[in-house]
């Protein structure tokens, strides 16, 4: 009869329950020296070793031919433990046994002496489902057993439990293992098994198993099971049935160039390929967390647990960001995160969320506000316009100071070397696609971004005019700016090959011309028209 993965490799000693040496070594000095409690407590998520290590310990204090602390799963004790059939040593599930007539039941039990052992050990798992009856039937028990009976209570919410109960146990709280440890233990599994894992394989279960190891050994027997001993990371990606860091590169990057078509069509593909929503939703809200964490962080690798080449990527992506960008995004989908356990369809959530992403800057809401000024301080910091605020003053009769805005040139410069003669506007307006393709294989992103919603109308006097809309300002604007202006130029000649410049327009803006908000009035609706003053660039 086959064997899971997990129950074959439970640990036989102390040392191999990873990552809890806190624990493992306090207990294996106690077994040491003679100091055995009567009452352990083992506090911790699901899968970090609590019942292994409380078996470890029952094991260890019956050992008749122990030496120093590790039980030696040869006598008669050990191995009746490990089949289950041990009469001294007792595991009861407080979720089925929580009434008080079941802790009753325990307390005249406890009357009876061990039979083969030093100790009847009573290991009571998730502890806290227990009646409120039921820990106060416990209480007087736990505080003054008999000498040979020995608890062990283990729990993933310490918290539910009274505080009575607390104060007379001793208590060990295990922590999530680390992803460096589970891959090195599944890595030692598979060469032992006769498997073959690919490390980004071990990465991605030992990632998913969110500290467990049980939950890492058991991604890994089905991955197993479905691919036979050759375990890749597409393998473990459709086990999972979440994405790669692909999609996530690709539909980060559609969010930041505000493509909600691309983003949708990205999430049509994942569904359409059996990847759960929700899941998804998790992987994005980490992709973005990892982003906050290489911007902010001198050494991301610390916290981020990635490939070299994985968060070399991520650098890449992130400088392509604003913090406040990321921090709006990971708001949004811990948001969704929450609503769509409850939704019949969270596709639907998903894809409302993705618009709202890409379009922030075009609504009315506070975080609409929050990005463009995010986007003008960006923009100011970046050279398109010179500002100096300065504090002002609370004093009534004091004049206030002024922000200054310097209005950024007219470029009137033209490359002579190039011109417009011989090229038909049609080919220009037809090749459009393909100028901002161009753009993305050079990695001018930011230009892309500035284009990517606007629409070619006509070539007149070797100038493209490009049509945005009214909710598109910002990125009309931005090619207003002489840097940013001179940039695309110089790419629109290397792309067409003639002297091409770049002009934008308002959609329907000519019958309403002084309607539009430049850099300058958006000066005056931050500080105020009293305070700005426009200064004539010399």
């Amino acid at each position: 009869m086959y064997t899971a993965l997990y129950r074959k490799w439970r640990p036989r000693k102390f040392e191999d329950v990873f990552g809890q040496e806190h624990v493992t070594e306090t207990i294996k000095n106690e077994i040491k020296s003679n100091k055995i409690s009567h009452a352990y407590l083992l506090c911790g998520t699901r899968g970090t070793g609590k019942t292994s290590t409380a078996r470890l310990l029952a094991k260890a204090v019956n050992c008749s031919k122990r030496v120093d602390f590790d039980p030696c799963d040869s006598c008669n004790s050990c191995i009746s433990i490990n089949e289950g059939s041990s009469i001294d040593v007792i595991e009861i599930d407080a979720a089925s046994n929580r009434g008080i007539d079941d802790i009753r039941n325990l307390r005249e039990a406890i009357k009876f002496t061990p039979t083969m052992g030093k100790y009847k050990v009573y290991i009571i798992d998730e502890v806290h489902m227990l009646t409120n009856e039921a820990f106060n039937a416990l209480l007087k028990t736990l505080e003054e057993p008999p000498a040979y009976v020995m608890f062990i209570l283990a729990t993933t919410e310490p918290h539910k439990l009274p505080a009575t109960i607390l104060s007379r146990c001793q208590r060990f709280d295990f922590k999530r293992i680390s992803i460096q440890n589970i891959m090195n233990h599944l890595s030692a599994i598979c060469k032992h098994e006769g498997m073959e894992a690919e490390d980004a394989a071990l990465r991605i279960i030992a990632r998913n198993a969110d500290g467990a190891m049980r939950d890492a050994l058991s991604i890994l027997d089905q991955c197993a099971v479905y691919a036979g001993k050759n375990i890749s990371e597409r393998t473990v990606l459709e086990v999972l049935g979440i994405s790669g860091d692909q999609h996530l590169m690709e539909i980060g990057e559609a969010i930041l160039l505000g493509d909600a078509s691309k983003s949708i069509l990205i999430i049509d593909e994942l569904s359409d390929g059996g990847k759960d929503i929700n899941q998804f939703i998790k992987d994005i809200t980490a992709h973005y967390r990892n982003l906050l964490m290489i911007k902010i962080l001198d050494k991301p690798e610390d916290v981020v647990d990635m490939s070299t080449e994985g968060i070399q990527a991520l650098k890449s992506c992130a400088g392509q960001f604003t913090r406040e960008s990321i921090v709006r995004c990971i708001k949004y989908l811990s948001e969704l995160e929450n609503e769509a356990k409850w939704y019949s369809n969270p596709r639907i959530l998903l894809e409302v969320a993705v618009v709202r992403m890409c379009k922030a800057a075009g609504d009315d809401s506070l975080d609409g506000l929050m990005t463009r000024l995010s986007n003008l301080e960006k923009m100011i910091s970046e050279g398109g316009a010179a500002v100096a605020v300065t504090a002002l003053k609370a004093q009534p009769k004091q004049k206030q100071s002024k922000t200054e805005v310097k209005a950024a040139p007219e470029k009137t410069d033209k490359n002579p070397t190039a011109t417009a003669s011989g090229v038909v506007p049609d080919e220009i307006l037809s090749k459009w696609i393909g100028f901002k393709q161009f753009l993305k294989e050079r990695r001018k992103i930011k230009l892309m971004t500035f284009v990517h919603t606007a629409k070619p109308i006509k070539l007149e006097n070797n100038t493209l005019v490009l049509s945005f809309e009214k909710e598109d300002r910002y990125s009309k604007d931005a090619l207003e700016m002489p840097e940013i202006r001179k940039d695309i130029d110089k790419e629109a000649l290397d792309y067409f090959g003639a002297d091409i410049r770049i002009k934008g327009i308002i959609a329907n803006e000519e019958a309403e011309a002084e309607a539009g908000i430049d850099i300058v009035k958006a000066a005056i609706q931050l500080a105020g028209q009293d305070n700005v003053e426009v200064i004539s660039e010399e």
